[in-house]
């Protein structure tokens, strides 16, 4: 199917070009039944803007980027395709990049970014991250944050409720007759400290003792052989200090898979000695043997509402007047094998 001009879609529209562009743009002066019927007119039709024209006209380049600590995982892969989704609705481009959670490649990236003239990024904050160049880099080009949002950039934050996720998966391996239980999570991350508070309220909840010795910390900064090998090695000398059937609650996809592999590696039954649950948004949850229960976060309606919100402060008038909140959304729980009782 050929492409058609703007002209020519608001030709066969009835409608002038100025009305068909603002529909199109989402602009407040046009009603929700006009801007329907421009959008579907616009699928049928194949219509594509200019956006150099429109570059030029308004001083932006319709590019937004997007740093994630990594591309591979499967939360944070979600949340780049509700934002793909999100920016190709409204005819914007993504750029993505990774900091590996480094925060020296985190500046590099933005400022790699900022050459390519972006017109505002969308980040996940490494778990080292400066905080002071995020707030220097914000002054000249839009920032807003998804799912690590305990950060004090006044801007648009994006997450999930990691208080309660963690709550109801502890309180559910204490429901399956788990007192001992472990909670596995990256080293300097700051969703770390909702998610543990979480943990600890459905300890005490039960009038279960807090030992701080079952909170596992992880150097995400270790390579992945390293990872396994020192994960390994931790679940095996705590495994030998209890003999009563244990509960571990992973707080990342990475730390939650990783678990159960390992306890397959080392012999222990799952769910009968080791109870597995954790933050993990892999479709491979169903498939694995046993089956792993997760803790499901809405990736790609972060992803989306990031960009609609980083959109809403590209286009502003003054992005410095506005007024911001932050979006939390809740987590649900999907019970399988690796915690039935």
């Amino acid at each position: 199917m050929s492409i058609i001009t703007l002209k020519e879609l608001a030709a066969k529209l009835g409608l002038s070009v100025s009305t068909v562009s603002k529909a199109l743009n989402n602009s407040f002066e046009i009603s929700d039944e006009t801007k329907n019927r421009v959008r579907k007119m616009a699928q049928k039709y194949n219509y594509k803007p200019n956006i150099l024209a429109k570059s030029l006209k308004t001083g932006r380049s319709n590019s937004i980027g997007v740093i994630i600590p990594y591309l591979g995982n499967p939360f944070q892969s979600q949340v780049l395709e509700g934002a793909h989704q999100a920016a190709y609705e409204r005819n914007y481009k993504l750029i993505f990049m990774q900091s590996r959670e480094n925060a020296k490649l985190e500046q590099e990236s933005l400022k790699t970014l900022n050459q390519q003239n972006v017109d505002g990024v969308i980040i996940t904050p490494s778990a080292n991250s400066n905080l002071k160049y995020l707030k220097q880099f914000h002054q000249i080009c839009p920032l807003v944050l998804v799912d690590r949002i305990d950060f004090d950039l006044p801007t648009f934050k994006i997450g999930v409720n990691s208080e309660k996720g963690a709550y109801d998966a502890t309180q559910h391996l204490i429901n399956s007759g788990r007192k001992n239980i472990l909670v596995l999570c990256g080293m300097n991350i700051g969703i770390n400290q909702k998610r543990i508070s979480g943990y600890n309220k459905a300890l005490m909840a039960n009038f279960i003792p807090f030992d701080k010795e079952n909170i596992i910390q992880v150097d995400y900064g270790q390579s992945r052989e390293d990872l396994i090998k020192n994960l390994t090695q931790i679940l095996k000398d705590k495994l030998n200090q209890n003999s009563e059937p244990m509960g571990i609650l992973g707080t990342t996809d990475t730390l939650t898979v990783s678990c159960l592999g390992i306890l397959s590696n080392l012999g222990i039954k799952v769910p009968e000695q080791v109870s597995v649950i954790g933050f993990a948004n892999t479709e491979a949850a169903e498939s694995l043997n046993p089956s792993l229960s997760t803790i499901i976060q809405p990736a790609f309606e972060i992803g989306q509402i990031g960009v609609e919100k980083l959109i809403q402060l590209i286009e502003s008038k003054d992005r410095f007047k506005m007024d911001f909140d932050t979006t939390i959304l809740d987590t649900f729980i999907v019970a399988r094998n690796s915690t039935k009782v």
